[in-house]
């Protein structure tokens, strides 16, 4: 175990000096972001929304699509005011044909598409057998169908132009899953090889012109935590998280590049699929140990919920409280240890 931690922090050390690809993209990547058309899924709220956000300051013409069609003319307008060039489009993207037309909108209205970002997901916390078998199918239904959809008819634009950027939204699950996630893991994992099934594919044909990337980010601190459904009898939270603009910079650098491989994003992503190429199941085991506290042990009771599953979501921030909230239910948790030690 001691070899194990004393590996993490010098692998650690080495990608926190390289930045891991989480700073802002430079001048010569803005401006081939700018005048591109991005399609942003999930872009109410959370990562989507930095994104869609990130991308229309560097002069792309975004199109942001969610369930939540009153968030969405929100963002508009705040970026039209601006100078921005936006489209909104509310879509379920567990409807293939919503998602075909789409794609059929942007093109009849814009005529292409530039970067398309599947980055639309929803999460349910709990042990597996006690989350409801209907919110562990929807899950499924918008993170790996949802993305398949976003992709089958993104790729097929993208050949009929020959070319084309897919981003799709992964997560440092899909290598190191964790305990109480169980179907978030599986979804995240599967888009992994989605991904590299069809980067394959696309070589195999010589159609350089368009490329795949999945982007891993870490927990991020995001609304995700505020609106996931939650039978896990505590307040959802994750530790340790990272800021969402890292994730942010490192899609920006994804979609303004030659970039044709999957994007680990920051060192605490690195350092954990390092340790776990070194040593799978300790690596395993320590990480579902850390959920455990911070979700079944230092996290205060809350009933069960369905989050934003079948609704749209209620927190459409780009970051949440949520790192502010961890800290003070701590010191809670450690007041009553202390009183319950002295009984």
């Amino acid at each position: 175990m001691q070899h194990t931690i004393k590996y993490f922090y010098w692998i650690s050390a080495i990608f926190l000096a390289t930045g891991c690809g989480t700073k802002p993209i430079g001048a010569g990547r803005q401006a081939k972001v700018a005048q591109q058309v991005w399609v942003v899924t999930g872009a109410s709220s959370g990562l989507g929304r930095g994104i869609s956000l990130q991308a229309a300051a560097y002069k792309a013409r975004v199109v942001l699509v969610s369930r939540n069609r009153e968030e969405l003319e929100t963002i508009a307008g705040e970026l039209q005011s601006s100078g921005a060039e936006t489209m909104v489009v509310p879509t379920d993207i567990g409807d293939s044909s919503a998602v075909k037309d789409l794609v059929d909108r942007v093109v009849r209205e814009w005529g292409r598409v530039d970067v398309w970002v599947n980055n639309a997901g929803v999460t349910v916390l709990g042990d597996f057998t006690k989350v409801p078998l209907r919110e562990h199918a929807r899950v499924v239904d918008v993170n790996l169908k949802g993305t398949m959809y976003g992709s089958y008819f993104a790729i097929q634009q993208f050949q009929r132009q020959g070319y084309g950027k897919l981003v799709n939204i992964a997560s440092a699950e899909s290598r190191l899953p964790t305990a109480y996630q169980a179907s978030y893991a599986a979804t995240k994992g599967a888009l992994i090889n989605l991904g590299k099934v069809i980067r394959q594919e696309l070589r195999l044909s010589k159609q350089s012109g368009i490329r795949v990337v999945s982007v891993d980010p870490w927990a991020l601190n995001t609304p995700i935590w505020d609106n996931a459904a939650n039978y896990s009898g505590h307040a959802p939270r994750m530790s340790p998280m990272d800021r969402t603009g890292k994730a942010v910079n490192a899609v920006m650098r994804a979609g303004s590049g030659n970039r044709n491989r999957d994007l680990k994003v920051g060192w605490k992503t690195h350092s954990a699929y390092a340790v776990h190429w070194l040593f799978p199941r300790i690596s395993t085991r320590i990480a579902s140990n850390i959920v455990h506290r911070h979700q079944m042990e230092l996290s205060p009771p809350a009933e069960d919920t369905s989050g934003n599953l079948f609704t749209p979501s209620k927190n459409n921030e780009v970051e949440t409280d949520v790192r502010k909230r961890m800290k003070e239910e701590k010191k809670i948790y450690k007041k009553r240890k202390k009183q319950a030690a002295k009984k």
